[in-house]
């Protein structure tokens, strides 16, 4: 499996009135890496630490890594870097298809772990996405042991959406097993993102006294306040038409195959 590890600068010292946090790198989505890069020169890029209000500046770029593709080629990546001009924390813009520190395509990694899900071992996976064995199982592992985070954060989006993520009253057969649980979770996550939370709703009519849908207003606040929590860059709104696993990535913060922050 190639892995990749970003270079860590060291940084100044913060300004005044700025968070404390110590120099590391975060990791953002961005579901269209070239809008993002024009939004970033153009300093249009707010840092999504929270409790800072600062504005993201160019830095350089990621070191290059290659992640194999859906048809096994090999993909060059080159991420561009961005540091905050008050925390100093230094975030790698990811686009959503790639897992941070991994080096296979996450519609491959989803592959597996859809595979692993309906009762494959991770050898019958493995073949099926042509990786090897030794890594997918790992990554079904990982899996296992991140079901309860990953599972707890479905539900917070499903919610978010306005749907449950699990049948109500109905007898499913993975009930309780970690792998399939997390997978149908998730699944049911980008569902309800997909359908609430990745567009503004146009407001409709307001009160007699203001004329302001103040409902819309709240519920275009909360999907604001949600993308940022899921450190997303997305200027031309191009999320609305994401789909698939590369969503699911999103969703998790990048943290789909790891408890650890992503970086």
């Amino acid at each position: 499996m190639l892995q990749h590890e970003f270079p860590l600068p060291r940084s100044p010292a913060q300004p005044a009135g700025c968070p404390d946090a110590e120099s590391e790198f975060r990791v953002i989505t961005v579901v269209d890496p070239d809008a993002a890069r024009r939004a970033l020169l153009a300093g249009r890029l707010r840092c999504p630490e929270p409790g800072c209000e600062g504005v993201l500046r160019v830095w350089s770029r990621a070191r290059a890594r290659r992640v194999v593709g859906l048809d096994g080629g090999l993909i060059e990546l080159r991420p561009d870097r961005a540091r905050c001009r008050c925390c100093a924390v230094t975030q790698v813009l990811l686009p959503a298809w790639c897992l941070p520190r991994r080096g296979y395509h996450v519609e491959v990694v989803g592959a597996a772990l859809l595979a692993g899900a309906e009762g494959a071992g991770h050898r019958r996976a493995a073949a099926g996405v042509d990786a090897p064995a030794g890594t997918v199982r790992g990554w079904l592992r990982a899996v296992r042991a991140g079901a309860p985070a990953l599972t707890a954060r479905a539900v917070e989006i499903a919610q978010a959406g306005g749907v449950s993520p699990f049948p109500d009253r109905v007898a499913v057969p993975w009930a309780g097993r970690a792998l399939p649980e997390a997978v149908s979770a998730l699944g049911a996550a980008a569902r309800a993102f997909t359908l609430a939370l990745a567009t503004p709703r146009p407001p409709g009519p307001g009160g007699t006294l203001t004329g302001i849908d103040y409902l819309a207003v709240i519920r275009e606040r909360h999907r604001q306040h949600l993308h940022r929590r899921l450190r997303l860059v997305d200027p031309r709104g191009a999320v609305a038409a994401l789909r698939g696993w590369a969503l699911i990535n999103l969703i998790t913060g990048g943290r789909l195959l790891t408890s650890a922050p992503a970086g």
